[in-house]
């Protein structure tokens, strides 16, 4: 992990010597309530981590580093310090801190794990320029398996494969080296406009999609079907690329049991909690097909 030994154990700080500068992705309200409850139920678990600022006219301050919804949760009940541990940190350092924080959290869309691995490959890189080969497009082939174009990067002097970049962000984050190189796929093959409209939609959930948008060649193609998809036209790319080039696609037709079930799902999303139980209670009183049956589970 990025950053020198900590100076300090973990001690409180006012939260006033806290600076919080801006951050990579924003403070999830929901993430801060629950933290509040946790730590009004089971008390504060570990601590935040920051690192000295030059001191002004009211004593030494800080800046936040990682833990940004356990500072807020700590604002949001009153108090008045939190536990912190204080370590010395170059600005890429810190940065790269905050990156992994992110990585590690579980609530990333793909499109945002991608462009996070991005990145810190680049903080990687100014970290440890002499360790890094690039080829034209950003990438070095795989050592010993020239067939696969998409090695992240490359020790120089015969230093362990095991020491790239793609297995150190993989040990360090507890993902896959596969992962990691799709990631960084996804981010160098669709460009950062095309990232923003994405962001948001769908589409930035389905890793699936992603990848096939960021296999396509012709850009101007990409843009053209990136913007169906968005806009709901076409569901699949391989039906955006149709519908791009002037072609119907073909879809399979609806079956009667199609139709039902999409009229069902709209009705049933669309229903109060009351209408749903009402429902159920009426299939509980049909004849239902064999081996299946809707029971009342009471309460308690």
């Amino acid at each position: 992990m990025a950053g020198t030994p900590d100076h300090a154990a973990i001690r409180p700080l006012p939260l006033r010597s806290i600076q919080v500068s801006e951050r990579l992705r924003a403070v999830d309200p929901a993430a801060v309530a629950n933290l509040q409850t946790s730590i009004e139920e089971t008390g504060w678990f570990g601590s935040i981590l920051v690192r000295p600022l030059p001191d002004d006219e009211l004593g030494p301050r800080y800046e936040l580093i990682a833990g940004a919804h356990r500072l807020a949760a700590m604002k949001a009940l009153g108090r008045r310090a939190v536990p912190a541990t204080i370590r010395v940190m170059t600005d890429d350092e810190a940065r790269q801190v905050e990156i992994d924080e992110n990585l590690v959290r579980r609530g990333l869309t793909p499109l945002e794990r991608a462009e996070m691995v991005a990145l810190r490959f680049e903080l990687w890189r100014r970290r440890f320029p002499e360790r890094v080969a690039t080829t034209d497009d950003g990438a070095a082939p795989k050592r010993g398996r020239p067939g696969n174009s998409v090695k992240l990067t490359e020790f120089i002097g015969g230093a362990p494969q095991a020491m790239g970049f793609s297995e150190e962000t993989a040990a360090e984050i507890g993902i896959s080296t596969a992962t990691v190189e799709r990631a960084f796929r996804i981010v160098r093959n669709l460009p950062a406009d095309l990232r923003a409209r994405l962001h948001g939609t769908p589409i930035a959930r389905n890793e699936g999609l992603l990848r096939q948008l960021a296999a396509m060649g012709d850009k101007a193609e990409q843009a053209k079907v990136s913007a169906l998809l968005i806009a709901g036209e076409a569901k699949s790319v391989p039906e955006g690329m149709a519908l791009a080039s002037g072609n119907t696609p073909v879809r399979a037709s609806q079956t009667p049991v199609d139709l039902v079930l999409k009229a069902f799902r709209s009705v049933w999303g669309n229903a109060t909690p009351e209408a749903r139980a009402a429902i159920l209670r009426d299939l509980a009183g049909r004849s239902l097909p064999k081996g299946w049956s809707v029971s009342e589970v009471a309460d308690g």
